[in-house]
């Protein structure tokens, strides 16, 4: 690997980290008899769409990760989003210490999560209530460490395409958060109320939300 190939092939192995990660995960909590993938029926249709349009930059987000590090022909969009529009060293030494900022975040959450974690609105079996570790500076690490991600990405590959999907991924996750928090005040009331005013969305404490 030259240090020209530096961004593509570093992205690439946060990619494969995040997705290692994620698996062993979902291996431990299925080995404890414990049901990951949950569908929340009671989404509104355009809550649906918003997930799906998520779900699709996501995999195009990690497909274009393989892309440029494998330097495969075809991309995702027209052309003029692999124009470079952020290049040089600092900027690719700020994204990797983002990427990395984030990676270690993801995991971190997912340690801390423990047999909470649910990729969707766990409705019948949710789990406890999680508000140590890494919950005691954000109540959203998770979501927080993809922002992250995405952000670090744009920095360390400079591309447009990753540029727009930034400016796409990180509204939808903002309005995920604040879905996901009615659904918690909900199931947990004043305990999640008392956790909120304590602990902000983002890294910071918010007193007025």
């Amino acid at each position: 690997m030259t240090m020209s190939r530096f961004p593509e092939w570093f992205d690439f192995s946060a990619l494969a980290c995040w997705m290692g990660l994620a698996l062993m995960r979902v291996l431990l909590l299925r080995a404890r008899g414990v049901s990951v993938f949950v569908v929340d029926r009671q989404r509104t249709g355009w809550q649906m769409l918003a997930d799906t349009v998520l779900f699709a930059c996501l995999l195009a987000f990690a497909y274009e990760i393989i892309a440029y590090a494998w330097q495969l022909r075809f991309h995702i969009g027209p052309s003029v989003l692999d124009r470079s529009v952020v290049e040089g060293p600092a900027s690719q030494a700020l994204g990797a210490v983002i990427v990395t900022g984030a990676v270690t975040l993801y995991a971190l959450a997912l340690r801390d999560l423990g047999a909470s974690w649910r990729l969707g609105f766990d409705r019948n079996a949710p789990g406890p209530l999680v508000t140590g570790g890494v919950y005691r500076w954000t109540r959203h690490p998770i979501y927080v460490a993809f922002d992250l991600w995405f952000m670090g990405t744009f920095l360390l590959m400079g591309r447009l395409a990753f540029l727009v999907l930034v400016l796409v991924c990180v509204p939808l996750l903002h309005a995920i958060m604040d879905r996901e928090e009615r659904f918690l005040t909900g199931l947990y009331g004043d305990a999640y109320r008392d956790y909120s005013r304590r602990v902000g969305r983002y890294f910071f404490r918010q007193r007025h939300e």
